[in-house]
Order: structure tokens, then sequence, then C-alpha cells
């Protein structure tokens, strides 16, 4: 996994990883919070785009594939929140596949 998908991993599970199961989480302001750190911890958005692509994308298929774990698994008290789905999620993106924002062309 390269750097910029370790700090995103983390970054997650610092911020998300330990909040109830039944929070609502807003995909946007994660972005925009991930954003601002990324760039405190001197991760440049070319390298941020090149390496994960679409931030909110990424986020929300982590997300969806914590829910996805989450519903149908029975699980104890310290695997509820566990986040190993974000880095398989993370390891699965690939970032020439997805679509320039706003361009409807696939990115590349």
């Amino acid at each position: 996994m390269n750097a910029t998908k370790e700090f995103l991993r983390s970054w997650l599970e610092e911020n998300v990883g330990n909040l109830p199961a039944e929070t609502e989480i807003s995909v946007p302001m994660l972005a925009q919070q991930f954003e601002q750190d990324a760039d405190a911890a001197g991760y440049g958005r070319e390298v941020r785009e090149q390496e994960v692509g679409n931030i909110e994308d990424a986020i929300q298929r982590a997300l969806d594939k914590i829910g996805e774990d989450n519903n149908g698994a029975k699980s104890g008290p310290d695997e509820e929140n566990s986040l190993a789905p974000v880095v398989e999620a993370l390891e699965a993106v690939d970032p020439e596949q997805d679509i320039v924002e706003g361009s409807g062309k696939p990115a590349g």
C-alpha cells in the first residue's frame, strides 16, 4: 500500500473508527477534513489524486465496505468498528479507473 493510502487508512481509523455504528456520517465533511489534514501532513493534492483518486469516492467505498461487512456478520465489541474492510477497499481502488471530476471522462 502506498503512503497516501496508508495515511488515509490511519486517518479513517482515528476519525471514523471509534464512532458508534449508528452515527450519521457526512462524506463531504470527512473528505474536507481529510484534505486539510493531508495538506498539513505534507501530502500534496496532485499526489493524493494520483494515488487515491477522488477522496469522497474512496471514503464512501470504504464506509460502504464497512457497512456490508457489519450487516450480516455478528461480531464482538472489539470487531464492531473494525476498519479492516477499509484497507481492502482502499487496496482495490484504482484511481485511473475513476472518472475525472466534472468531465465525465476517465482519469489518466
